[in-house]
């Protein structure tokens, strides 16, 4: 597993295309999956109380670095670019990752960008298996099911999402409430709304005992900073 947004930072795209892609950079002949960057978004703007690290807009993320304090855009097309440069076997579509405490409108507007910016980043991704000529070695691409704490919202997201057309979906946002409670409820409706033969990613769940919880309600795939 490795973060989009970090290495976009550093090294950057230069260094990571001159190594031969991030598999020669890290000497890693086994698969690497990498994030869309947009939890390192969510962290950058939401946990920011004064609110001027940055915004989120319709047509995508901009924000202060925090290596140098510059202000940067990400869109999803933009973050899909990335991934292909980097050169892994699996990425994710970058996604509106609201606090789990967002009222329901808020959440709403979050979950209907979400599926947009899908739709978006599907779009990229084809073209970039076009220009690419990658048509044997396609990438994995998992989109991200939104929506907080909201059941209905969370089961809308998962239905819009596989209209689409994806190879997984994860779990977007913490899988923990403000008080550090498990969402049980939430993550096993999602995971019952994802078509079996499709792979399930719990973004952010590491503790052993969630993972356990985690792994018999379906969910498959697991990254944590810890």
């Amino acid at each position: 597993m490795a973060n989009t947004l970090h290495l976009f930072l550093r090294p950057g795209l230069k260094l990571v295309k001159q190594a031969g892609g991030l598999h020669n950079l890290v000497n890693w002949r086994r698969s690497i999956l990498t994030d869309s960057g947009g939890y390192q978004v969510f962290s950058l703007i939401h946990k920011n109380k004064s609110g001027v690290s940055g915004k989120i807009t319709d047509q995508g993320a901009v924000f202060r670095s925090p290596v140098d304090g510059s202000y940067l855009k990400l869109t999803p097309e933009q973050s899909i670019k990335i991934q292909f440069d980097l050169g892994v076997d699996m990425m994710v579509c970058f996604d509106d990752c609201p606090p789990n405490d967002y009222n329901n409108a808020d959440l709403k507007i979050a979950v209907e960008r979400t599926i947009k910016w899908a739709k978006r980043c599907r779009l990229e991704y084809n073209k970039q298996i076009k220009s690419r000529a990658l048509k044997n070695k396609k990438p994995g691409l998992l989109a991200v099911v939104q929506g907080g704490n909201n059941l209905a919202l969370r089961r809308y997201c998962a239905q819009e999402l596989i209209k689409i057309g994806f190879d997984g979906f994860g779990f977007g946002a913490r899988h923990i409430d403000e008080a550090g409670n498990f969402l049980a409820k939430a993550l096993e409706l999602t995971a019952g709304g994802i078509p079996e033969n499709k792979l399930r990613f719990g973004l952010g769940i590491g503790r052993p005992e969630d993972v356990i919880k985690s792994i018999k309600m379906g969910w498959d795939m697991f990254d944590c900073v810890i």
